[in-house]
């Protein structure tokens, strides 16, 4: 298990503050959150690049904030891998066990398994400028994972890919993970990358932590209104919360009333996700249900994104295998949000 208690670190003018994760043992994270939230500041500070000024990094049980990186057991690939151009390939990977101490043919025999699970055997004669985006991030990631870390962190492992590649790394390294069973935390702002590999995610903004859960969680249910915008919960309305006697919540917006299972009162805003929103025939009694205008549709492949006026935006994903009647921009359709998909923001 990595535990990260209470960590404060500073760049320059950037301060991370109070962080505090949980990461269980052979987990896979994605730190999460938009460019200067402190993503690559709090993984450097877990593997010892940056002191922290409070706080304590625990891995396995064992207090590691003031050891030095190479006795930390944390296998660090670096966003733009850093490999020695003067060395080739194969001695680019065992440069960590040969600073142990051990021959060059010890070494590579050593880290033989982790060349056939990468399919990395054929590279080894290579230099780095000869080896392509995806070769070099497998070799970085050999160099990593050589010195037997019990956490591997990734520093946006495939940025430097081309779209068409990105996908098939991320379940390669996925793959990986799951068969050596290494904590990881990889960093990213990507919201479909995070999707591809993570057990958990940990979103930052502004040196702070946002919220930790699964994706779903996050999606689903989140925190406050930063978490919701930047995982793109496109339905954030803002409401007028009535409690009802049942312990839950009449949310009155735009001369409609909904219920939810909530026990806000006053001004409050709530999201819902597209996908969960249904369009519902009249006799249908869905709950929930309210009528608006379609004003724009477009076509995403397995699902249409359609747009709504109900006094407010609405935007809802109709899936390929749901749509069987085309839709008429400009003509009103029902609408039925289930209670259950409604969340209300912290304040």
């Amino acid at each position: 298990m990595l535990e990260i208690q209470n960590i404060e670190s500073v760049a320059g003018n950037f301060r991370l503050r109070d962080i505090n994760i949980s990461a269980p043992a052979g987990s896979y994270g994605v730190l999460l959150g938009p460019p200067g939230s402190g993503k690559s500041v709090l993984v450097e500070t877990i593997c010892g690049l940056r002191t922290p000024t409070r706080g304590r990094i625990l891995i396995g049980g064992r207090d590691v904030t003031d050891l030095a990186p190479g006795r930390r057991r944390v296998g660090y690939v670096p966003q733009d891998y850093v490999l020695f151009p003067t060395r080739r390939a194969a001695d680019n990977i065992v440069f960590g066990l040969r600073a142990r101490g051990l021959g060059r043919k010890e070494a590579l025999e050593k880290v033989r398994p982790i060349l056939e699970l990468l399919g990395i055997e054929h590279l080894l004669d290579r230099w780095p400028a000869t080896l392509s985006g995806g070769e070099q991030q497998r070799v970085a990631l050999a160099r990593a994972l050589a010195v037997e870390p019990r956490v591997l962190l990734l520093d946006e492992p495939v940025s430097a890919l081309d779209e068409g590649l990105r996908e098939r790394v991320c379940r390669d390294l996925r793959r990986f993970q799951r068969e050596l069973c290494i904590t990881t935390i990889h960093i990213s702002h990507n919201l479909e990358e995070a999707l591809a590999v993570c057990d958990w995610a940990a979103v930052l903004d502004h040196g702070r932590l946002q919220q930790v859960g699964t994706m779903q969680d996050l999606l689903r249910r989140p925190r406050n209104l930063m978490v919701a915008r930047f995982l793109r919960s496109e339905n954030i309305i803002p409401a007028q919360a009535e409690p009802t006697a049942d312990g839950r919540a009449t949310l009155r917006f735009a001369h409609h009333a909904i219920e939810a299972p909530t026990r806000a009162s006053g001004q409050v805003t709530f999201v819902v996700r597209p996908e969960a929103i249904r369009l519902v025939r009249s006799p249908d009694p869905a709950p929930n249900t309210i009528e608006a205008t379609l004003v724009d549709q477009a076509d995403r492949g397995v699902y249409q994104r359609l747009e709504f006026d109900a006094g407010v935006q609405l935007v809802v994903f109709r899936f390929a295998g749901h749509a069987s009647e085309a839709l008429r921009t400009g003509e009103r359709y029902r609408l039925s949000i289930p209670p259950e998909a409604i969340h209300v923001l912290e304040n």
